[in-house]
Parts: structure tokens; sequence; C-alpha cells
């Protein structure tokens, strides 16, 4: 074939100099190449009259042809240093590496303490994309560390993200404590003062959340007009709600919580006790955080026998005889409260109301008995104003463990002189049974026996705890009183020290007691099953060593004895045969307590084959939990043992061929940010290695095997397979967080409350900022959704760690 007569390099003179000159020197075929600040692999170049071709390979396999010298490569400078090993050395770092992987669920930030694998689902699923979690593990399984997990994964993988915590304000210290010691992690305490000095830092226009980090708080904190409208202003990344069944619909807890979780991008509830069978609680619980589109949250709804916690617990119930005086007490309220029950003059609900507190702080102790009943005469006779009427069966009474003058307020009896008569022959009778207490007699010979055993004693009521503080002069005491710096250091002396601790249920709730004691008194029965475990729960958790006893004191032949003792134990006996505990309260709350108390009427409970369950809610996805666990015990993952290539040699025999065997991390990235990392030992093949004289030598070759290795890694089909697989577990977390995002971005429309009138400047102000807030977060929406497009797909890279050369 005739060649080319316009081709100039057949035609130009071979004496004179070229007009291109060569490449850079480490330019060349096989090498890798900075192009455009991208790394590149050059396959190879194709010399033109005026330039070349350079044909040019990423690391994720595409591919791109440049001319030089329009762009002109830079070869690639690989500072890292060939450190020469031992063999034992090098096989010692390579076993350590291989057990340390980065799923694409796998959560960031330290942790400092024991992984268990179950308490990770939460934030696996977070990780991979849920916005909404419920947890309702059961008490003592650990749901605050598994918060904690979603909040340290939260701000390593985002470090400018805003978290917030509300909790109730006697759990404010534990917080701090627990995401501190485990974590790592600083918050701001929230509160009047933190706020006032926030507002007076900043300009006037510049929200006191605007700042990154980690904001914690009680909930009655937050729910307070001034600060729920600056909460609103804002998009949490992360809104954390512990002890969610305090803050249901219809209070005003709920409206701040719902408000805050319809601009949060992840909305993590915490509760025990999910459903307690009132439907419409439980649904505005659900509904937090749907931004109005419906739907459930994902729900961790675990038992210990779920999670294969083999701790035992024995629970008895110990009947205890009363004196004649207190007997004779019981009688007379019985008869008294029936007669109220049945005959309420205006106010029935507040009467009813009022006589489900005098027998319940009857059977808790004669002295608190006597202090509500001259109480209720005071009110009843005009002594003193009485307080705001509560609702019939308010949520939780006397939740704060203080006299309830607000319920004893209501008249019960039309005729008021009968009535009056009543609470004096009430009065005289319960002074009498103060007297002698009989299940303060059994308290006090009880402690005898155990001697310095740590014990808890549980009661319902403040003035039943100081009356035993009168008895056990040396116990300490935890009550709703106490600030929450007072109640965190009783919480770290009863700890470190053990002893005698008095506490109401203002301490039932969250607070960590295990670390000394096993050993529990209910002095009496609560009417609420749900407490009952909350109070158990407290030394019956993650943590525990040794078997948990139990023991509750029931006053023989009175309505302690013969109702709420005989429901609780055939209550036992239904959530055995149903496997939730949480269908207790559904089954058994306070109000039907009290109507089965005072009107003697049987209460008769569902057959466990029948009864009415909670709504059901969809089980846990299954992740490979146990080998994320693993993965974190072995060490922080992504990060190497020592700097450079770690190498060392052996001769090949047997199986081993020659050649190089390699230690390639693969790293799925989005943006430069690993996403995904995973180790692989690879096997080259060579016949040119012999085995190196020399330190130097074994370098200059183990440098010659690094590219080799890195570009045959990214072809193996094992490699690929696993990039396929996080590439997909990304593109979906990706689409999961979008999807969120959208909804956000619908709802930032600024709503004008009220039309400003004239001269209102102050509405006028104050609706400005509202727009300049909504339009500030509408662009906020917008910058991320095209921040998670842009990371959508990810690019595979890989990076040889160590390099062990087989020479014949």
């Amino acid at each position: 074939m005739p060649g080319n007569p316009f081709d100039h390099r057949k035609n130009r003179d071979p004496a004179l100099p070229p007009l291109l000159p060569p490449l850079p020197p480490g330019v060349a075929a096989g090498r890798r190449v900075t192009v455009r600040d991208t790394l590149w692999h050059l396959q190879r170049s194709v010399d033109h009259l005026d330039c070349r071709e350079l044909h040019l390979q990423a690391a994720d396999g595409g591919t791109r042809v440049l001319l030089w010298p329009c762009d002109r490569p830079a070869p690639q400078v690989d500072g890292r240093a060939l450190r020469v090993l031992s063999l034992r050395a090098w096989a010692r770092r390579v076993a350590g590496t291989l057990a340390r992987k980065i799923d694409p669920r796998s959560p960031r930030g330290s942790f400092h303490g024991e992984v268990i694998p179950f308490q990770l689902a939460p934030v696996v699923a977070v990780a991979s994309g849920a916005s909404r979690v419920l947890l309702a593990d059961e008490v003592g399984l650990g749901k605050t560390v598994q918060a904690g997990w979603i909040a340290a994964d939260l701000l390593a993988r985002e470090p400018a993200a805003r978290a917030l915590v509300a909790v109730p304000a006697g759990l404010r210290e534990q917080w701090v404590v627990e995401l501190r010691r485990l974590f790592a992690l600083e918050v701001a305490r929230v509160d009047a003062a933190w706020l006032r000095a926030a507002v007076a830092d900043r300009p006037a226009d510049v929200s006191p959340w605007a700042a990154p980090g980690i904001y914690l708080g009680s909930v009655d904190f937050l729910k307070r007009a001034d600060v729920a409208h600056s909460l609103v202003q804002v998009t949490w990344d992360l809104l954390v709600v512990d002890e969610a069944h305090a803050a249901t619909a219809p209070t005003d807890r709920h409206a701040v919580v719902a408000q805050v979780a319809d601009v949060a991008r992840c909305v993590v509830i915490i509760t025990a006790t999910p459903y307690s069978g009132d439907r419409n609680a439980f649904t505005s619980m659900l509904s937090l955080g749907s931004c109005g589109a419906g739907g459930e949250p994902l729900m961790f709804r675990r038992s210990r026998d779920d999670v294969g916690d083999g701790s035992r617990r024995r629970h008895r119930f110990v009947t205890v005889r009363v004196g004649h005086a207190e007997f004779r007490l019981q009688r007379l309220l019985e008869r008294y409260s029936r007669e109220v029950w049945r005959e309420a003059a205006t106010d029935a609900d507040g009467a009813r109301l009022a006589m489900t507190v005098l027998r319940k702080r009857a059977l808790s102790s004669p002295v608190a008995a006597l202090r509500s009943l001259v109480r209720r005469q005071e009110l009843l006779q005009g002594v003193s104003s009485p307080p705001r009427q509560l609702t019939l069966f308010d949520d939780e009474l006397d939740a704060d463990d203080t006299l309830p003058e607000a319920a004893l307020a209501a008249p019960g009896l039309a005729d008021t002189s009968r009535e009056g008569r009543w609470l004096s022959t009430l009065v005289e009778a319960a002074r009498r049974a103060a007297a002698a207490d009989s299940k303060a007699r059994w308290l006090g010979r009880l402690l005898a026996r155990l001697g310095a055993e740590p014990v808890i004693v549980f009661t319902e009521y403040r003035d039943t705890l100081r009356r035993l503080a009168e008895a056990i002069p040396h116990a300490r005491h935890l009550h709703g009183g106490l600030s929450p710096g007072e109640r965190a250091a009783v919480q770290r002396w009863f700890n470190d020290e053990g002893g005698v601790l008095l506490a109401t249920d203002a301490a039932a709730e969250g607070l960590n007691l295990q670390q000394r004691c096993r050993l529990l008194v209910n002095y009496e029965l609560p009417w609420n099953p749900a407490r009952l475990e909350q109070r158990i729960g407290r030394i019956d958790r993650i943590g525990q060593r040794r078997a948990v006893h139990a023991v509750s004191l029931v006053a023989r032949d009175t309505a302690e004895d013969l109702v709420v003792a005989a429901l609780a134990r055939r209550l036992g006996r239904v959530a055995a045969t149903l496997g939730q505990r949480d269908r207790l309260a559904s089954l058994l709350d306070e109000a039907r307590t009290a109507r089965a108390v005072i009107t003697g009427v049987t209460l008769e409970l569902p057959d466990p084959a029948v009864a009415e369950a909670a709504p059901s809610m969809p089980d846990p996805p299954g992740y490979p939990l146990d080998t994320i666990a693993r993965s974190l015990e072995s060490g922080p993952s992504g990060k190497e043992q020592s700097p450079g290539v770690w190498m060392s040699g052996l001769r090949a025999r047997g199986v081993l061929r020659p050649g190089a065997i390699a230690l390639v991390r693969a790293a799925a990235l989005a943006e430069d940010t690993p996403v995904a990392e995973r180790p692989f030992l690879v096997h080259v093949p060579s016949v040119a290695i012999t085995r190196p004289r020399t330190r130097a030598e074994a370098r200059e070759r183990g440098r010659a095997v690094l590219e080799i290795v890195e570009r045959v890694a990214i072809d193996l089909a094992d490699v690929r397979d696993w990039f396929a697989g996080a590439a997909a577990l990304h593109r979906q977390a990706n689409a999961s967080r979008a999807q969120r995002e959208r909804a956000l971005l619908r709802r930032t429309e600024p709503r004008v409350e009220r039309q400003p009138g004239l001269f209102e400047g102050r509405v006028l102000l104050e609706t400005g900022q509202a727009v300049d807030a909504a339009v500030q977060r509408r662009h906020e929406h917008e910058r991320r959704l095209l921040a998670l497009d842009a990371a959508r797909e990810p690019r595979l890279e890989c990076r040889v760690l160590g390099v062990l050369l087989l020479w014949r």
C-alpha cells in the first residue's frame, strides 16, 4: 500500500531536530500521571506531527484522550515510603488491617465502651437513609447509647451538623455524662441562662441555634413560646426526644416537639412504653416528623430474650399484715370513696380523681394519707384557695411526687356538712394509723438482715419518703424536689458507695443505678404496670452482672392485696403468654385500676388469645451487625497502622507462585470522601522476581510492583462486585436523604399567623424575620439537594498498603 504523501514525518529531513520534545521524565506508558488535577493511568501515547495523543484511564475505569502539549501531564510523586519488615511483622499488620472495614452503613465517630451488636441497628438504619426511628426497647437495653451512636455518626460524617436532644429535666445531667464518656461528645446545656447569653453574644438577625453542635435541654424549657419560636427558624439535622410517651398529644410538650420534628432531617423517638392503651396518643407519637406525609417510623422494639440477654430477675410479692388502726383507716376510706364515686355532686370527674389520690396515698403510708386528708379538709372549708383543677386521670398523677392539691380540691358529696364529718373521722383515723406503720417495721427488719448490701427503696410519694427517712437516717434521698445537680450527685454517690437509697418515681425513668445494686424494694405497688417495670429497670439493665431481686410490699386484706396485686400477678402471666410487655398498659392503666379498687367491681382482663394489641410496626431490617461490631472493635476504620507501604518477602514454594501478594485497600469515594472501604489480598504473578540482596534493592522492586498491583486490583471481579454493592447502598441512602430534603423544602414557605395592622411595627418586623428565615432554609435545602446529587455516584480507587515479594 503506497505511503501517504502528506505524512510530514516521512518527508521531513531526518537531520533536522524533532518538532516535539520528548515527554517529561517519569511520564511513560504504564505509569500514573496527574493531568488537570486528576490522577490517571497512562495507557499509551500516539505521536503526531505537532502533538501527542495521551490515552488515559481513570481509577473508576473511565477513559479519556488528551493532547500534549496542550495538556501537560506530570508524573505521580508517590511519597509513600516502603518499609521492609520481617515476615512475622508483615503478617501481623496485614491481619489487623483485614479486620478493619468501612461499610457504607458503618457508624463513624469514636466509642469508648463495649460494642454490643444489637445496639448498632438504629445507627446503621439511619446511615442507610432512615429519617424517622422509634427506639422502643425494653427498659435497660441501652436506648441512650443507641441514640448516642446516631448523634456521634452524624457529627463524624457532617461536622457542621446541628442536633437537638429534648429530655426530661431530671435526665439532662445523665445524658451529658453519657455522651461525653462513651462518645467524647460535648453538648451545650440549654436553659434560660444559656439562652440569654447566646442572644446577647449574637447579632439580632442570627439565631442562637445557628452554630453547629449538640444542644440538650428539657422539654419543659423548650416548650416556652419564645424558645419554641426560635427552634423552628432553623433546620435541625437531628432531633432526639427521650421519654417520648410524656410528650404525646394533646399537650404543649407534643406541640413543640412536633414543630421541631417537621424541620428536622432525622427524628429519633425514645420510649420504653410506646403504647399505653391510648391509640390517639400512640398515633401522635408515630406522626412526629412525618411532615404531613403520613407513614410510620422504623421501630426497634426488642426484649431481653430477643437480644440474648441471659440476666436473671426474681420478683416477689410479700404480704405485710397491717395493724388494727391501719385496717380501720382502709375500711373507712373504702366506704367514703364509694359514696363519693356514686354520689359526686357537681364535678364528678374531679371528685373521682380526688378519691383515687386518697386511696393510692393511703395504701402507700398512713402519713401520706394523713397529709392528703388534712389538706382536702382545708381546701373544702375554704382555708386556702384551690389551685387549678386537673382533668380526670390526667396523665401520670403525682409524676413529680408532690401533693396533688388541685386534685384534692374538688367537692365529693352534695351534703357538705356530711362530707365534713367524714373527713374529720378519717383525719383522726389517719393520725392513729400513722403511729404504727407496719410496712416501715417490715422494711427495717429487712435492712437489718441485709447489712451492707446496697438497696433501693421506691415509693410513689415524697411524704412516704420523709417518713422512711426518719426511720433510716443514714439513707440518701432521690426525689422530684432535688435540682439536677443534686440528683446527679446522689446517683454518683450510690453507684460508688452503695448503701440505702430512698427514691420516688421521679428517679424511675432513665437513671442508671445498677453499678453496685441488685436489690430493689417497692414500698407500695404502683397502679400502672409500666411504672413497676421502670422501677426495676433502674438496676436490671445492660451492665448488671448479678441476678436482680425485686420485692414488692403488699398490705394484706386491703385493696392493694385483693385488687392491685392480683391484677399485677395475672398481668405477668398474660405478658408471658403474649410475649410483649408493652401490652400491659393497654390491658390495665391507672383509671381502670381506680374503678376496680373503689367500686369493688371485678376487672375482667381480655383473654391473652384475643387481647387487643398495639398497632403492628415493621420489623427492623437485617444488617450485618456482628461484622460491623467486630470491625469497630478492631480499631478505627480507614486508618493505616503505620505510614508507607509494608514490604516483606519469602521464597515461592508449594501453592505460592512467584510474583507478589499485595494488600490493597479498595475505596468507594464520593467527591473524594470514602463512603466504603475494604481490604483485599491480591496475587500478581511475575517471572522476573529474584531474591533481593539488600533492603534498597527490595524497595526498588517493591515500588515497581505498586503500580501494576493497583491497576490489576481495579479489574478484579471480587473488587468490582464489592464496589457495585457499596455503590448501590450509597445511592439508596442518598435517594432517601434527598426524599427527606425535598419534603423539608416543601415546608419552607413562610406562614404569617395574623395580618399586621397599620403601624404595627413589631408584627411587621417579626413577619419579615420569618420570611428571611424561610428563604434561608429554602436555599439551604436546595444546596443540600445539589450536593446529594453530585455525590450520588461514587468512584473506585485502589491503594496498596503492603507487598509480599515471592521469589524463585
